[in-house]
C-alpha cells in the first residue's frame, strides 16, 4: 500500500515539474539532459529482490552498522552490482517504542546509513530512489517483545517499479559548488 501512495506522489511531482519546465522552456521539452529513466524491473528480478535483499537490522535507539550488517549489506550490494538494472528504494522502520518523531527522525537515518553504506560499496547513487523512514509506522512484528522489536529496528529494500506498473524520471544531482 505505501509503494502505491509513494509511487502516486511521486508521479504527481513529476508531472508538475514536467509541466512547469515546459511552461518555462521555449521549446517546449520538458525532458531534462541529465534525466535518468528508471526501467522497470522484468518478473525475474522482481522474484529476486525479495530473496536476494535481505534487510539491514540496528541495535536498540541506533542508526550505525554492525560489522555482521556491514556483511549483509555488502552481499546486498554485490548482488546489486551483478544486476545494474535494478532499482531500488530503502525504508527505514524503528520498533514501538518511542515517540512518533524521534522514531521517524530514527528511522530516516538507517536508510541513510544503509543508502550511504551501498554508495561506499560501489553502488551508483541513482540506483537507490529515495531512503526514507517509516518510523514505527509500518511493523513486520506486532508482538511487544525484544525478539520482534529487533525485526522492526531495521532498513529494507523494495523493488523501484514494482511490477513493471511505475517509471520515474530522476534529476541527476549536480556536485555541490565549493
Amino acid at each position: 500500500m505505501r509503494f502505491i501512495l509513494i509511487v502516486a506522489i511521486l508521479a504527481l511531482a513529476s508531472s508538475v515539474f514536467a509541466q512547469t519546465d515546459a511552461s518555462q522552456n521555449d521549446q517546449g521539452s520538458a525532458q531534462d539532459s541529465n534525466a535518468v529513466q528508471i526501467p522497470p524491473p522484468t518478473p525475474s528480478e522482481t522474484a529476486n529482490v525479495g530473496q536476494q535483499l535481505k534487510d539491514i537490522t540496528f541495535d536498540y535507539d541506533r542508526d550505525n552498522l554492525r560489522p555482521e550488517e556491514r556483511q549483509t549489506l555488502q552481499a546486498d550490494a554485490d548482488w546489486l552490482k551483478a544486476h545494474p538494472d535494478v532499482f531500488v528504494t530503502i525504508e527505514g522502520d524503528a520498533d514501538e517504542r518511542g515517540e512518533i518523531v524521534y522514531n521517524l527522525d530514527l528511522s530516516h537515518r538507517r536508510a541513510a546509513v544503509t543508502r550511504d553504506g551501498l554508495i561506499g560499496m560501489g553502488i551508483s547513487a541513482d540506483r537507490v530512489v529515495f531512503a526514507t523512514g517509516w518510523g514505527k509506522l509500518y511493523p513486520v512484528c506486532t508482538e511487544s517483545d525484544e525478539s520482534c522489536w529487533s525485526r522492526n529496528r531495521r532498513a529494507h529494500f523494495e523493488l523501484w517499479g514494482e511490477s513493471g506498473q511505475a517509471q520515474a524520471s530522476l534529476q541527476t544531482p549536480k556536485p555541490a559548488q565549493q
